[in-house]
């Protein structure tokens, strides 16, 4: 009886389960499809300075990313020692070092499409595997981009190339250079780096 109850119950939930799993799947392809579109719009515009592409596409990666959740995760081990006022500049810098960074990269992509590939779960994030194809060349530039709902909102929470993780590649280097330097004084060398990424053309 017990066996034919455990049938019954797998036959009933695992499907359901696979039906939302699949619906999320579609949300995250059609999200990241939005957010890569309005990139390659921005970036093929002709009409556009560099110096306006860049503030463009700074907004659209602003405008996804969960700043605070991927500031606790580059932070790291250091975020339960810091205090609150370490970790409130901290969230504030890092935000601003992401955007004027890696955001100024996507310029380059002044592709003739945009497509995600493929979707898939992994440790409770979906990963988008996607693609930008430019006009000068048959070969694709790959990027992939780590997702999850937030507060029953897509957000972005990495970007991997090549498949080198943002987040993890920074969280090594940030936390070799407090461990070196003390949190006050990384502190202070991010916002020199924030200043002058800011002050680029």
């Amino acid at each position: 009886m017990k066996k034919i109850l455990t049938v019954v119950l797998l036959f009933l939930f695992v499907p359901q389960s696979f039906a939302q799993s699949a619906s999320k799947a579609d949300d995250v392809k059609k999200f990241v499809e939005e957010i890569g579109n309005k990139i390659v719009i921005i970036a093929s515009d002709k009409k556009l300075t560099d110096a306006k592409k860049r503030e463009k596409i700074i907004m659209v990666i602003d405008g996804v990313i969960d700043a605070d959740w991927i500031a606790r995760f580059v932070l790291g081990k250091n975020y339960k020692t810091a205090t609150d006022r370490q970790r409130e500049l901290f969230t504030k810098l890092y935000r601003d070092f992401m955007i004027n960074t890696y955001g100024p990269k996507f310029k380059n992509y002044n592709g003739r499409k945009f497509t995600v590939n493929d979707v898939a779960e992994q440790g409770g994030f979906y990963v988008a595997k996607a693609e930008f194809l430019p006009y000068d060349s048959k070969i694709p530039i790959s990027t992939d981009f780590r997702a999850k709902e937030r507060n029953g909102k897509l957000v972005i929470l990495d970007f991997i190339a090549e498949g080198i993780s943002l987040i993890e590649t920074q969280r090594s280097e940030f936390n070799s250079a407090i461990s070196q330097k003390g949190m006050d004084k990384f502190l202070d060398d991010l916002t020199g780096r924030v200043a002058n990424l800011k002050n680029m053309s």
